[in-house]
């Protein structure tokens, strides 16, 4: 049996996103916005990745940064950087990520939520030359802290992204959704949706 790759008609179908929710996140990624993606463990933050990919252009080049194979490269212009631990430092296998992201050029780099890098040496290095969808923890309700923390990037880094999407999950249903979509400006969460 495959893997389901959500589109965002799916979103929509299953009721974990509005239509309009949709539109506007569509509207970024043509727009070629920095876009962090915030939710607890298990709220369908990749899936929401995949479903946002379907919005990328064909002929747009997709990088996504993953560890262990948690990211299945379903269209022909996504290329997977895996990474995961081993014996070499930190510092080695983020120049190593750096170095392909450079080397493949993408129009939109994806960093999937893992800790086997460093995620602020890469988006200080490249966020200025390649668009960036981030995937983060968020435990808390303060979403800003919680996304600096998780990322171990600091305010400024924070306010170089343009749109912060906050998932949920109600833990009794297992229902995962949108829950807000909120716009950064000058260090502030600016609720859109």
């Amino acid at each position: 049996m495959g893997v389901y790759i959500f589109k965002p008609e799916d979103l929509i179908r299953y009721g974990s996103a509005r239509p309009e929710q949709m539109e506007l996140l569509k509207e970024e990624i043509l727009a070629k916005r920095d876009v962090l993606i915030a939710g607890t463990s298990r709220s369908g933050k990749t899936k929401l990745v995949e479903a946002l990919l379907h919005y990328v252009p064909e002929d747009w080049k997709v990088a996504v940064v993953t560890a262990y194979g948690e990211f299945k490269p379903f269209r022909k212009n996504i290329e997977v950087i895996d990474t995961a631990f081993d014996q070499r430092g930190t510092n080695e296998r983020t120049d190593e990520v750096i170095g392909k992201l450079k080397s493949l050029k993408p129009d939109y780099v994806v960093v999937d939520t893992l800790h086997t890098i460093s995620v602020p040496r890469v988006l200080d290095e490249l966020i200025d030359d390649y668009a960036f969808i981030v995937t983060s923890l968020a435990m808390s309700n303060d979403l800003k802290a919680e996304t600096m923390h998780w990322l171990g990037i600091d305010e400024n880094t924070f306010n170089r992204f343009d749109v912060l999407v906050e998932l949920s999950r109600d833990w009794r249903t297992g229902m995962k959704k949108i829950n807000r979509i909120y716009r950064i400006k000058d260090g502030e969460l600016i609720p859109v949706t």
